[in-house]
């Protein structure tokens, strides 16, 4: 049998004097060899040890937020950063980081605000310089960033990362010799400087020498056989020189190496499309845009592709979905008057061209109409409808980091009350005496193993208890009546009436779900005659959650101050879509427990949902933090 969780009671010791006894300087230790081998979640759980032992110490707080930005999660990084500088205000690469950390959330102002308070305090520091110019760079500053990028190699002449920047900024005023003599220089001063042999690389690429290029790449590929970014350009340049099937083969790698790349789908679907292979085309297109489900290029070239396999209805939903993504597409309704003509739909074909007639004559009558027909969708998430999801990092860096795992992305379970060996539980002072605790919900995960048996049921002397666990077994194994009665049993009592409607509720929300789904199941394949007009989705029906939500608001009633009753009715206005109720009572939760991780994320999935995404970010932030490693993925998946 598994070993169940063992409470220590620690009599005697206050707050003060426990964080007294962890050695703190062991704990930053261990984190920085985490931070080593980059497992930065582990890194980050000795570091929260490191500051609850010694939270005056900047060094934690400060490795905390490189951790942190190594998961993406840059405000929680900014965060951190910012303490190690109330603590430390002349730690000048706190000031550095913070600056990194700001550029990346597109803080530009307050980054230079950074640098330049970092650069009073070491002006002779090359690396700070390359970095205020790279933030210049991103401001399209690019004459006062090459004069950042200038004082750095007068500060180190043969600084590579100074010359590839400087490059970059070149290419960006079309100097491309100035850049093409920059990364020359940066491969001189640095060989094996894999970014500068690539960024040259593409810098050849537009000067059309793709010879040159395509020998850059293949040293590149030479030195790193898993970076999917020079794998990506390398097909471009078999493409340029007429070998479509090696442009194939190198896109295909790209994909192999990062699944969700849906520029790279979407380059193939097109070769794919030319070569008249639809169905390979098509599939390639529906992963665009699984991945990317609100960029108008992937239903646009999928739409022409459907028009090409004569499949009209199909191709008009795809235009008629980049109208709704982008009204002023003329090429969308042109198309779709097309696809209307084939279906013989000539009135909506000339409602369709008179559309796309009055954009044109819009951005005729005056050119600079095209900046105001954008500014409407500037206000938005503009990239969302533009840009395609491309993170290209090494491939065998990607496959160590959390933040670019592809998991499916839903809020965590309720809380229940069960004994557990889980090394994440949550324990208050009456279930230390039981050996019991608060734990997520995972009775239906396929790896849930139970613990309780006969034995463990009989270990406990106490009738009450034993009827408890009792009732954990029978929901355990769906005897859903017998584990109600069970729980309902124990209601009034004054020690287990808590744990037991926390229970109760879950198992009644429990049985609403498997009892509807059941229904939808049975009507699914029922042989009784249905009406033509009678669509499968209109039989669907909803769980009910007043039982569950009575039970929850009852238990409420009597224990105001508990954490995981809040969090648990939080989890059911969610299931039943009142979503500003979620977030209070996800918010009363972390009132009474604040590091109650499981609050944090679904508060932050909630958000999401009602487009908070700034508040959401930083309940990500936390919730990471605390433990939830899904949280850098959905952290990275929304803020870029």
């Amino acid at each position: 049998m598994k070993k169940l969780i063992v409470i220590l009671l620690l009599l005697g010791f206050s707050l003060t004097e426990m964080c007294a006894q962890i050695n703190h300087k062991h704990y930053v230790l261990i984190g920085k060899l985490e931070l080593s081998k980059e497992n930065y979640s582990e890194a980050i759980k000795n570091f929260n040890i490191a500051i609850i032992a010694k939270p005056n110490d900047f060094e934690a707080y400060f490795l905390r937020g490189i951790a942190k930005y190594s998961l993406s999660d840059y405000s929680g990084a900014v965060d951190d950063f910012t303490r190690t500088l109330e603590i430390h205000p002349l730690y000048v690469r706190a000031y550095h980081y913070r600056g990194v950390a700001n550029d990346r959330l597109a803080n530009y102002a307050d980054a230079m605000a950074d640098y330049k308070r970092a650069i009073s305090l070491d002006p002779f520091s090359e690396e700070l310089h390359i970095a205020s110019g790279s933030t210049l760079m991103h401001l399209k500053d690019y004459t006062n960033a090459i004069a950042e990028l200038d004082t750095a190699l007068i500060i180190n002449p043969e600084n590579a990362n100074a010359y590839i920047s400087r490059g970059i900024a070149k290419r960006y005023l079309d100097d491309l010799d100035g850049a093409l003599a920059d990364m020359n220089s940066a491969v001189y001063n640095d060989f094996f400087n894999i970014e500068a042999v690539a960024r040259r690389g593409m810098i050849e690429l537009e000067r059309e020498d793709y010879e040159a290029a395509m020998s850059d790449f293949n040293n590149a590929l030479h030195m790193d056989k898993d970076n999917p970014l020079i794998y990506f350009n390398r097909a471009v340049a078999y493409l340029h020189l007429g070998d479509t099937a090696a442009a194939l083969r190198d896109y295909e790698k790209v994909n192999n190496l990062d699944q969700r790349n849906a520029l790279t789908y979407f380059n193939r679907a097109i070769i794919y499309s030319i070569k008249n292979e639809y169905d390979v085309a098509l599939a390639l297109y529906n992963k665009v845009i699984e991945i990317n489900p609100q960029n108008i290029y992937g239903y646009f070239n999928r739409g022409i592709l459907f028009y090409k396999m004569k499949d009209w209805d199909a191709a008009e939903a795809d235009f008629t979905k980049v109208i709704e993504l982008f009204p002023d597409f003329i090429d969308a309704w042109v198309n779709r008057a097309v696809v209307k003509f084939e279906k013989n739909d000539i009135k909506g074909a000339e409602q369709d061209q008179w559309h796309a007639k009055q954009i044109m004559a819009f951005v005729s009558e005056d050119p600079s109409n095209v900046d105001s027909l954008f500014a409407h969708y500037s206000k938005m998430d503009y990239n969302k409808i533009i840009n395609f999801e491309s993170d290209f990092v090494d491939g065998n860096r990607q496959k160590t980091l959390i933040q670019f795992s592809d998991i499916d992305i839903r809020p965590r379970e309720s809380f229940i009350v069960s004994i557990t060996d889980n090394e994440h539980y949550y324990l208050d002072a009456t279930l230390s005496q039981i050996k019991m605790a608060y734990i997520i919900n995972d009775l239906f995960d396929p790896k849930h193993s139970s613990l309780i048996n006969d034995s463990i049921v009989d270990s406990f002397e106490n009738q009450n208890i034993r009827t408890f666990v009792n009732g954990i077994y029978n929901f355990e194994i769906y005897n859903y009546q017998r584990g109600e009665a069970l729980f309902t049993s124990l209601l009034d009592d004054p020690v287990l009436g808590v744990y037991a409607g926390i229970n109760l509720s879950v198992l009644q929300k429990a049985k609403a779900e498997i009892t509807v789904n059941d229904k939808n199941y049975e009507n699914s394949i029922s042989i009784t005659p249905k009406k033509v007009t009678e669509s499968f989705s209109q039989q669907q029906e909803k769980p009910d959650y007043q039982q569950s939500l009575a039970t929850i608001v009852n238990v409420l009633s009597k224990n105001k101050r508990n954490p995981y009753v809040w969090y648990n009715m939080g989890n059911i206005h969610l299931q039943m879509q009142e979503f500003e109720k979620a977030v209070d009572d996800y918010t009363k939760a972390i009132q009474y427990e604040r590091n109650l991780a499981e609050a944090y994320y679904n508060r932050a999935l909630t958000l999401l949902y009602l487009n908070n995404k700034a508040q959401a970010i930083k309940d990500l932030s936390k919730a990471g933090e605390l433990g939830i490693q899904e949280a850098y993925v959905v952290m990275k998946r929304f803020s870029e």
